[in-house]
């Protein structure tokens, strides 16, 4: 019997402690001494509440075709009721560069306000998409990725189409060369994923600007998915923002680096449109 308590003594010990650890701090958290810090405490204030009314918040649609196939392409005439309600409702439409310019400054926008933009680059944003942006006078950000792109196509979206676009109110800016999934290529981590991050952040970012003949300053995430370290690849590829397809309105007072915008969908009705962008 002695032999068996003998062997328990460690076991008995660390529990005694243990015990002695949880009922000392317990005490400890109820004391006076140990207390979350309240105003006045040196080095600590509480931050001013942030205003984060719709004047000062943007919320960025984000959609892709235009009377194509899939969840994510509207017909014409479902675009340009969105369009119209917008215009309607009186909220104003700002271009990507003028939101961005605004991001970390004070005050309000003065009024409801939205920002525009598509992803991939279908041959529909120039047959439809660019005499819609014309009739609403409209700006509006296009995310392409190169691949999808041709020096010569009758059906398919081409540089020369891409420039007239550029200089039409649709601002062209970078989404990866083959819409590969970035997180899925990080986290592969060999020498040939590696390369293709490169090639997809970086090396897009060159062929759209050669193309373009002007400076890229956007890069959209593929399907929405990034991380951390994607991000930083992205600042350091010289893009002063990116974009992902996290839900939820931008506000201007902070001046995040990765910026959100929402999803439009086919199926999405008018009403849930109006409770998005007011």
């Amino acid at each position: 019997m002695k032999q068996v308590y003998k062997n328990n003594i460690p076991v008995l010990a660390a529990i005694f402690l243990i015990t002695g650890a949880a009922v000392y701090l317990l005490l400890f958290w109820r004391s006076a001494a140990f207390r979350p810090p309240v105003q006045g405490d040196a080095g600590w204030e509480v931050r001013q509440e942030e205003e984060t009314d719709r004047r000062n918040s943007v919320p960025i649609l984000l959609y892709h075709n235009i009377d194509g196939k899939g969840p994510f392409s509207l017909d014409l005439e479902i675009l340009r009721s969105h369009f119209a309600l917008l215009k309607d409702a009186d909220i104003r439409v700002i271009g990507l560069p003028e939101f961005v310019d605004r991001l970390g400054t004070s005050g309000s926008l003065g009024g409801r306000t939205v920002a525009i933009s598509f992803d991939d680059g279908f041959l529909s944003m120039y047959t439809k998409l660019l005499p819609l942006s014309r009739e609403f006078n409209y700006p509006i950000t296009l995310f392409v990725y190169t691949d999808n792109v041709y020096s010569r196509a009758e059906k398919s979206i081409t540089w020369q189409r891409l420039r007239e676009l550029d200089a039409g109110g649709i601002a062209v800016e970078s989404h990866s060369i083959s819409h590969a999934d970035l997180l899925r290529l990080y986290d592969r981590n060999g020498p040939e994923s590696r390369k293709k991050l490169f090639d997809e952040i970086y090396l897009s970012k060159r062929i759209i600007e050669l193309h373009l003949n002007r400076k890229i300053r956007y890069f959209a995430f593929p399907y929405g998915r990034y991380n951390l370290a994607l991000v930083q690849m992205c600042r350091h590829a010289g893009y002063e923002r990116v974009f992902s397809t996290d839900y939820g309105s931008n506000v201007i007072t902070r001046n995040n680096y990765c910026l959100r915008r929402r999803h439009i969908k086919r199926d999405y009705s008018s009403g849930l449109i109006e409770k998005i962008v007011h």
